[in-house]
Protein backbone atom coordinates (compact mmCIF):
# COMPACT_ATOMS: atom_id res chain seq x y z
CA UNK A 1 0.00 0.00 0.00
CA UNK A 2 1.48 3.26 -0.78
CA UNK A 3 1.92 6.02 1.68
CA UNK A 4 -0.84 9.23 0.81
CA UNK A 5 0.67 12.70 1.78
CA UNK A 6 -2.89 12.94 4.38
CA UNK A 7 -4.01 10.49 6.99
CA UNK A 8 -7.36 9.11 7.69
CA UNK A 9 -7.89 11.07 10.76
CA UNK A 10 -7.29 14.40 8.44
CA UNK A 11 -9.67 12.99 6.33
CA UNK A 12 -11.95 12.37 8.70
CA UNK A 13 -11.72 15.35 10.38
CA UNK A 14 -12.27 17.73 7.60
CA UNK A 15 -15.13 15.69 5.95
CA UNK A 16 -16.41 15.72 10.08
CA UNK A 17 -16.34 19.44 9.81
CA UNK A 18 -18.13 19.74 6.50
CA UNK A 19 -20.97 17.39 7.45
CA UNK A 20 -21.75 19.22 10.76
CA UNK A 21 -21.72 22.93 9.31
CA UNK A 22 -23.88 21.65 6.34
CA UNK A 23 -27.18 23.05 6.12
CA UNK A 24 -29.85 20.41 4.40
CA UNK A 25 -32.75 23.71 3.90
CA UNK A 26 -32.08 23.67 -0.03
CA UNK A 27 -32.85 19.90 -0.33
CA UNK A 28 -35.96 20.20 2.19
CA UNK A 29 -36.90 23.22 -0.05
CA UNK A 30 -36.83 21.80 -3.13
CA UNK A 31 -39.13 18.53 -1.82
CA UNK A 32 -40.92 20.82 -0.31
CA UNK A 33 -40.44 20.10 3.55
CA UNK A 34 -41.35 22.57 5.87
CA UNK A 35 -40.27 23.18 9.64
CA UNK A 36 -43.48 22.44 10.78
CA UNK A 37 -43.12 18.72 9.30
CA UNK A 38 -41.01 17.59 11.78
CA UNK A 39 -40.94 13.54 11.38
CA UNK A 40 -40.87 13.86 7.63
CA UNK A 41 -38.17 17.06 8.13
CA UNK A 42 -36.01 14.58 10.48
CA UNK A 43 -36.21 11.93 8.11
CA UNK A 44 -35.48 13.69 5.38
CA UNK A 45 -32.21 15.15 7.15
CA UNK A 46 -31.39 11.68 7.52
CA UNK A 47 -31.60 10.40 4.27
CA UNK A 48 -29.68 13.73 2.85
CA UNK A 49 -27.07 13.00 5.87
CA UNK A 50 -26.50 9.70 4.50
CA UNK A 51 -26.68 10.61 0.93
CA UNK A 52 -23.47 13.02 1.91
CA UNK A 53 -21.51 10.59 3.62
CA UNK A 54 -21.88 8.06 0.65
CA UNK A 55 -21.36 10.81 -1.82
CA UNK A 56 -17.78 11.45 0.28
CA UNK A 57 -17.25 7.69 0.16
CA UNK A 58 -17.20 8.35 -3.66
CA UNK A 59 -15.43 11.01 -3.70
CA UNK A 60 -12.86 9.62 -1.63
CA UNK A 61 -12.93 6.50 -4.04
CA UNK A 62 -12.13 8.92 -7.08
CA UNK A 63 -9.13 10.95 -5.23
CA UNK A 64 -7.52 7.63 -3.02
CA UNK A 65 -8.62 4.31 -4.45
CA UNK A 66 -6.70 2.29 -2.42
CA UNK A 67 -7.35 4.12 0.98
CA UNK A 68 -11.30 4.61 0.17
CA UNK A 69 -12.63 1.32 2.23
CA UNK A 70 -10.19 1.92 5.22
CA UNK A 71 -10.89 5.80 5.55
CA UNK A 72 -14.48 5.27 5.05
CA UNK A 73 -14.91 2.41 7.56
CA UNK A 74 -13.27 3.89 10.15
CA UNK A 75 -15.37 7.09 9.47
CA UNK A 76 -18.68 5.11 9.55
CA UNK A 77 -17.34 3.38 12.98
CA UNK A 78 -16.41 6.85 14.84
CA UNK A 79 -19.62 8.53 13.33
CA UNK A 80 -22.22 5.40 14.18
CA UNK A 81 -20.14 5.29 17.85
CA UNK A 82 -20.27 9.25 18.22
CA UNK A 83 -24.20 9.63 16.84
CA UNK A 84 -26.98 11.39 18.76
CA UNK A 85 -29.91 9.41 18.62
CA UNK A 86 -31.39 6.19 19.23
CA UNK A 87 -30.51 3.33 18.13
CA UNK A 88 -32.91 2.75 15.71
CA UNK A 89 -31.95 6.28 14.46
CA UNK A 90 -28.27 4.88 13.69
CA UNK A 91 -29.68 1.55 12.14
CA UNK A 92 -31.43 3.33 9.69
CA UNK A 93 -28.69 5.87 8.46
CA UNK A 94 -26.27 2.63 8.16
CA UNK A 95 -28.66 1.55 6.17
CA UNK A 96 -29.00 4.55 4.19
CA UNK A 97 -25.87 5.25 3.78
CA UNK A 98 -25.33 1.62 2.15
CA UNK A 99 -28.16 2.11 -0.22
CA UNK A 100 -26.95 5.43 -1.72
CA UNK A 101 -23.30 3.90 -1.83
CA UNK A 102 -25.02 1.33 -4.03
CA UNK A 103 -26.66 3.46 -6.04
CA UNK A 104 -23.82 5.83 -6.79
CA UNK A 105 -21.88 2.71 -7.83
CA UNK A 106 -24.16 2.88 -11.22
CA UNK A 107 -22.94 6.14 -12.25
CA UNK A 108 -20.28 7.49 -10.39
CA UNK A 109 -19.97 11.33 -10.46
CA UNK A 110 -21.40 10.85 -14.14
CA UNK A 111 -25.15 11.03 -13.40
CA UNK A 112 -27.02 11.42 -10.13
CA UNK A 113 -30.34 11.18 -11.93
CA UNK A 114 -31.06 7.43 -10.26
CA UNK A 115 -30.14 8.97 -6.56
CA UNK A 116 -32.08 11.80 -7.11
CA UNK A 117 -35.47 9.72 -7.97
CA UNK A 118 -34.77 7.64 -5.16
CA UNK A 119 -34.73 10.10 -3.30
CA UNK A 120 -37.75 11.89 -4.19
CA UNK A 121 -39.68 9.39 -4.81
CA UNK A 122 -38.79 8.20 -0.63
CA UNK A 123 -39.69 11.76 0.35
CA UNK A 124 -42.15 12.85 -1.69
CA UNK A 125 -45.66 12.30 -2.06
CA UNK A 126 -46.29 11.20 -5.90
CA UNK A 127 -47.41 14.74 -6.98
CA UNK A 128 -46.74 17.28 -10.60
CA UNK A 129 -43.72 18.64 -8.84
CA UNK A 130 -41.88 15.43 -8.36
CA UNK A 131 -40.41 15.41 -11.55
CA UNK A 132 -39.42 18.93 -11.47
CA UNK A 133 -37.74 18.51 -7.82
CA UNK A 134 -36.45 15.06 -9.36
CA UNK A 135 -33.94 17.06 -11.58
CA UNK A 136 -33.59 20.28 -8.53
CA UNK A 137 -32.43 17.15 -6.68
CA UNK A 138 -30.10 15.77 -9.24
CA UNK A 139 -28.41 19.09 -9.70
CA UNK A 140 -28.49 19.95 -5.85
CA UNK A 141 -26.72 16.15 -5.02
CA UNK A 142 -24.13 17.50 -8.23
CA UNK A 143 -23.60 20.58 -6.10
CA UNK A 144 -22.94 18.57 -2.89
CA UNK A 145 -20.64 16.11 -4.43
CA UNK A 146 -18.52 19.02 -5.89
CA UNK A 147 -18.24 20.71 -2.47
CA UNK A 148 -17.32 17.34 -0.90
CA UNK A 149 -14.79 16.59 -3.44
CA UNK A 150 -13.21 20.39 -3.31
CA UNK A 151 -12.80 20.20 0.70
CA UNK A 152 -11.62 16.74 0.54
CA UNK A 153 -8.15 17.53 1.77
Amino acid sequence: MHQTQYTSDELIRTFSALLDSYSFEHELAILGVKRHHLLKKRKAVREFSALFIALWGLALQKSFPAERDMVFDEFISRYSYSAKGSNKEVTLLLRSIEVYATLLQINRDKDFSEVARFVTDLLMEDSPARDRARLKTALGIRAMFNLIFDKLI
